[in-house]
């Protein structure tokens, strides 16, 4: 299993998250301490100028940052975050009803989505297309991981996701604050046409093999699909997000 976030790099993913921290007004980024490759490049002085002053930077030759950071793609710069900030990435159902107190948003519930590049494409198409809140099950996930975050480019410092032990319990919690659940499936029989605005929606998006568990499609509003016109019968997860989402925010 890929450890959770702790570490933060790539630099658009950077970037996001420091213009978000600006945004809040916030004084703590909550990051521990940074590491960059020495005599760094001007768009990387560019981002450090921007961290409180306080942050200890390390400047370590190339080599030694590569053998420190072997497996990930680090650009020269990376963050390492406080432990207490991983809650910003995880939150579980008890925090979403207090969320969906105040938040009527559109949201998007993944379904056991394994690969860390899929979850992270998905997230960058969901905030793109105005989905900023996110559902993801606890169990036969990848979970946000750092490669998540990374491949997400910074889309998931811009949504709100929540990590769900029980989907049908807080599919049932979403229909009583009045959304309506979409699903896609080859047999679906619902027309776009019918499907409510995107602020009142809360689209399941299924396995990358098995698609959407059987129980959460059986208690979906409208269950629709993907007309095709090719010799393959099968979109990728991240291909049919998109093509949904679309479906769904841009209808003339």
């Amino acid at each position: 299993m890929e450890k959770k976030i702790n570490f933060l790099y790539g630099r658009r993913s950077i970037e996001e998250f420091i213009q978000k921290k600006i945004a809040e007004g916030s004084d703590d980024f909550g990051i521990r301490e940074v590491y960059t490759k020495r005599n760094p490049s001007l768009d990387i002085k560019e981002i450090l100028s921007q961290i409180p002053k306080k942050i200890k930077v390390h400047e370590l030759p190339p080599k030694e940052l590569d053998q420190r950071f072997p497996t990930i793609n680090h650009q020269g710069l990376i963050f390492n975050l406080h432990e207490t900030k991983k809650k910003d990435y995880k939150k579980d159902f008890h925090g979403l009803k207090i969320y969906l107190e105040t938040n009527k948003t559109p949201v998007l519930i993944l379904d056991r989505i394994q690969d860390a590049g899929n979850l992270g494409n998905i997230i960058r198409t969901a905030e793109c297309f105005g989905f900023k809140t996110i559902l993801i099950s606890e169990k036969d996930s990848v979970g946000i991981t750092e490669a998540v975050a990374r491949v997400s480019s910074g889309a998931i410092h811009h949504t709100e996701i929540f990590t769900i032990t029980n989907l049908f319990q807080a599919i049932e919690l979403l229909k009583e604050k009045g959304y309506w659940i979409v699903a896609t499936s080859d047999r679906g029989l619902d027309t776009w046409d019918k499907v409510p605005d995107a602020s009142e929606c809360a689209v399941i998006m299924g396995n990358e093999k098995e698609g959407v568990k059987r129980i959460l499609l059986e208690n979906a509003d409208f269950v629709c699909n993907i007309p095709m016109h090719g010799s393959v019968s099968s979109l990728n997860v991240v291909v049919a997000t998109g093509i949904v989402l679309d479906r769904i925010q841009n209808r003339n």
